[in-house]
């Protein structure tokens, strides 16, 4: 939700700074909830969670500086790979789902949880980006009828502008996962309507399917966080992913 550029903060430590452009700094609702990422971000002391070490102004342009995390996204690495084994991802997404917990611990929803959006170091994995974090305590800061988030992770309640909660990031981890093994999203690939018409009425399809490598009761495991209703989703994020490995262990 803006520019990020690679810096070096005093002392010779390199940081990632992320800056509102001219355009986006006249837009009243968008730099509050940049102002809000800050402050979000501020919340929240994890190992898998990017910390921000700093936040200002420069000339009308808002900034936040980040620990920088130099080995891409998983994004990055999906793009490079095609597809990842069951093992690498759950050892890739264990880190980042706790750190998701934490942030719900905290009264956050991330609202836009996806591979770009986690960063990697080696194996070690963080999450980034509260750009559209919800806090519990705090308004939505979206216009009407306006539903954010990126469409291909987002989930059936989000799309529907109703209230945001920790299964939403759940789905969206669910999303991830199904890229991380099939190479795209559970309904990548279509024009935009289709893909909301899809996380609000299909089934999410079978990755047994597309990976026979995968046994059934994985893939079932994995689209439990795909449930269209909140409720019938798992209860936490790090509890989701240990329930994938266990599919995948048996």
């Amino acid at each position: 939700m803006g520019i990020v550029f690679e810096g070096i903060a005093d002392g010779g430590t390199p940081v990632a700074v992320k800056v509102v452009t001219t355009e986006l700094s006249q837009d009243e609702v968008f730099v509050r909830r940049f102002q809000r990422e800050v402050a979000a971000a501020q919340k929240i002391s994890h190992p898998h969670v990017v910390p921000v070490l700093d936040a200002g102004d420069s000339s009308g342009l808002p900034y936040l500086v980040q620990e920088l995390i130099p080995g891409g996204s998983l994004h990055d690495r999906i793009a490079a790979a095609g597809t990842l084994d069951v093992e690498t991802t759950v050892r890739l997404l264990s880190g980042p789902a706790e750190g998701i917990d934490a942030l719900h611990a905290s009264g956050l929803v991330h609202r836009d949880i996806k591979p770009a959006n986690i960063l990697l170091d080696g194996d070690r994995a963080y999450v980034t980006d509260f750009g559209l974090a919800k806090d519990s305590q705090a308004s939505n800061l979206t216009r009407p009828g306006q539903a954010l988030g990126s469409l291909d992770y987002m989930a059936p309640e989000q799309i529907r502008g109703e209230d945001v909660s920790a299964a939403t990031d759940i789905y969206a981890l669910g999303c991830v996962i199904h890229e991380c093994l099939t190479g795209t999203p559970p309904f990548g690939g279509r024009p935009s309507m289709r893909v909301l018409f899809a996380h609000l009425q299909e089934a999410p399809p079978d990755i047994s399917e597309a990976r026979p490598d995968v046994n059934a009761a994985t893939a079932k495991a994995i689209n439990r966080a795909l449930e269209k209703e909140p409720e019938d989703r798992p209860a936490s994020a790090a509890a989701y992913v240990k329930a994938v490995l266990k599919a995948a262990s048996a």
